[in-house]
């Protein structure tokens, strides 16, 4: 059975939620599910596979075959999945592209509610269905 990559994001980040919206809009759902990381704990697809990891730090991706992958590696598994930006994400998903992105990945994540503010985005709201 196929299992599509669910991506754990954080509901009171604006950048994270107006992410998961773009992302909704260019991406089946067959193929990307987004689940907010305040409910992966409790989910039957990811639950166990996610209990003990530190959700909140930054995004995690389950991929199809149960691998977890965070940072700019989750950012690359769901760019995979779009449409035209699947060739970028593909060019930078490897080791060389990991250590070149994973800092940047960390700074914007690390100020990414001073940037959803500067950017007019909200606090929290719910991911457009």
């Amino acid at each position: 059975m196929y299992r599509p990559t669910t991506l754990l994001y954080d509901p009171d980040c604006g950048i994270c939620v107006a992410t998961a919206g773009w992302l909704r809009e260019r991406v089946a759902a067959d193929r990307l599910r987004l689940l907010p990381l305040t409910q992966a704990p409790g989910d039957p697809a990811v639950g166990e596979l996610v209990t003990g990891r530190p959700l909140a730090e930054s995004l995690h991706a389950v991929l199809p075959d149960g691998a977890i992958v965070r940072g700019a590696r989750a950012v690359l598994a769901a760019g995979r999945l779009v449409p035209r930006w699947n060739v970028l994400a593909t060019l930078f998903d490897h080791r060389l592209g990991h250590a070149l992105l994973e800092p940047v990945y960390r700074e914007v994540s690390r100020r990414r509610h001073r940037i959803g503010r500067l950017l007019g985005l909200p606090a929290s709201c719910e991911v457009p269905r």
